[in-house]
């Protein structure tokens, strides 16, 4: 069982249409939890959330977990001493926002017996490639935003979070381009 479900993603708010098979959306969840939260988290403690996620009791397991899921307010220390607040959108949103990317990304494509084709008919237009790579990298860049905020809220409550270690730095999406010819 993941960490998020096909009916989270399609009421998360992001645009995915209702009609896209719940077994692909699940097949992207599975590739973007492996892809980025599990290598940014460890195995360990990855695999503690999902045993969390699928407990009937979750009394067992630190409060922590619902909040790093859910997402919240927390304090921590400032590097001057001085308590702060900080508010995160949490796990799950940021799942949710990878698994958009791949929806984006993939959608529209197929793997047919005649050669991989894209999707069209009479009532439809695709968008060009551009487009489409503004808008994954977009939902990219969101999702890497809101697990930096998480690996920061581990990072405080480190006492009640013991299976983290830190795993893979974030990749850096930033990318340079030469104008002209």
């Amino acid at each position: 069982m993941p960490l998020t479900s096909p009916e989270n993603i399609k009421n998360a708010g992001l645009r995915v249409s209702a009609q896209i098979d719940n077994s692909l959306i699940e097949n992207f969840i599975n590739e973007a939890e492996n892809k980025y939260i599990k290598l940014r988290i460890t195995d360990a403690l990855y695999v503690d959330l999902l045993e969390w996620n699928k407990s009937i009791n979750k009394d067992r397991f630190p409060h922590e977990y619902k909040i790093l899921m859910d997402g919240g307010i927390y304090e921590t220390k400032s590097m001057c001493g001085n308590i702060e607040k900080r508010y995160f959108e949490g796990l799950i949103k940021a799942i949710n926002y990878y698994v958009h990317s791949r929806i984006v990304r993939k959608m529209d494509e197929n793997s047919t017996r005649f050669g991989f084709v894209q999707k069209d008919d009479q009532y439809s237009q695709q968008h060009d490639l551009k487009t489409k790579i503004a808008a994954e990298n977009d939902s990219l860049q969101i999702a890497d935003i809101y697990l930096s905020d998480c690996i920061l809220y581990i990072e405080a409550n480190k006492d009640k979070f013991p299976l983290y270690t830190k795993g893979e730095k974030a990749k850096n999406r930033i990318k340079i381009s030469i104008i002209g010819d």
